[in-house]
């Protein structure tokens, strides 16, 4: 998270001083979330990204009212949901849609490695805001804007789940402005967001994005057959002449998995480590 993300939440929980109270006209939409006027102030904490599945970023308790859950947003923000792994993805979404996206992600994959000259060997997802050609419309994948919803504000009635936004770079400087900039998470606001928010791929580079190594992907690259012996493999181009992109099983698949597999089993090997130990075991992949 962004230093300016971070101070951003925390000017948002201190502009909720605890012990004071909201100010007696209160917009119409947090009545009607069960949230009273003049009502005391009992906690304001900046919950920060303490869960994967966590979207409540401030957390704004009273002593009678329902909370408020705010996800906070820079007005640049591009990311809604970032990074979905195969255990949250199928928690929040299903196997249907699942299998659905990783057929999707290897059709667009397979076609990217023509168009790139960045080396990748998965692809990562993604949901917010895109440009160019590293994406796909949001209904390709969903049926419906209901699926919006669990990425913009969370599943459930925890205090994981937010209730409304801020989107700003500005501070708030009292409750009394930061109730004005907030806006509650219904069908219209999922409508309106549903027109930017797209299903975005993250092919790694394995030389260049050490740290996203680790993320989940949704295909994977499969060479056609073993070589004859060790060779490296710097460049998509020549990746690519040796195999396809391909689907998979939420097995917890990640970018070093693929690469220890391609130089234990089929001795393609990415430069980047000494060898591996121990190969990545598909041990799901005909159970799931």
């Amino acid at each position: 998270m962004s230093k300016a993300s971070q101070d951003l939440e925390k000017a948002i929980a201190n502009a909720a001083k605890v012990g004071s109270c909201l100010p007696q006209d209160i917009p119409e939409w947090m009545q009607k979330m069960g949230i009273l006027a003049e009502d005391e102030i009992t906690e304001s904490t900046k919950v920060g990204n303490n869960s994967p599945n966590n979207k409540t970023d401030v957390l704004i308790k009273f002593n009678k009212s329902q909370p408020l859950k705010i996800s906070a947003k820079l007005s640049n923000a591009g990311y809604f949901g970032n990074w979905y792994g195969h255990e949250r993805f199928i928690s929040e979404f299903g196997r249907k849609v699942f299998d659905k996206l990783t057929a999707k992600t290897s059709l667009w994959a397979n076609e990217w490695a023509n168009k790139t000259n960045s080396l990748f060997v998965g692809v990562s997802v993604s949901f917010g805001e895109r440009t160019g050609d590293t994406f796909i419309p949001f209904l390709d994948i969903f049926d419906d804007l209901e699926y919006l919803k669990k990425i913009v504000c969370g599943v459930g009635d925890d205090d994981n789940a937010a209730n409304c936004l801020y989107v700003s770079d500005d501070h708030p400087k009292s409750i009394e402005d930061l109730l004005e900039r907030l806006s509650p998470i219904n069908l219209e606001k999922i409508q309106e967001l549903g027109e930017d928010i797209r299903v975005i791929f993250r092919p790694i580079n394995p030389f260049t994005e050490a740290s996203n190594r680790g993320k989940n992907v949704y295909t994977k690259f499969q060479p056609d057959q073993p070589l004859s012996q060790i060779t490296d493999i710097t460049t998509i181009k020549d990746l690519i002449k040796l195999g396809k992109f391909t689907e998979v099983f939420p097995n917890g698949l990640n970018h070093n998995h693929i690469l220890d597999t391609l130089q234990a089993d089929y001795k393609i090997r990415i430069p980047l480590r000494p060898n591996p130990t121990r190969k990545w075991q598909f041990y799901s992949e005909s159970e799931t």
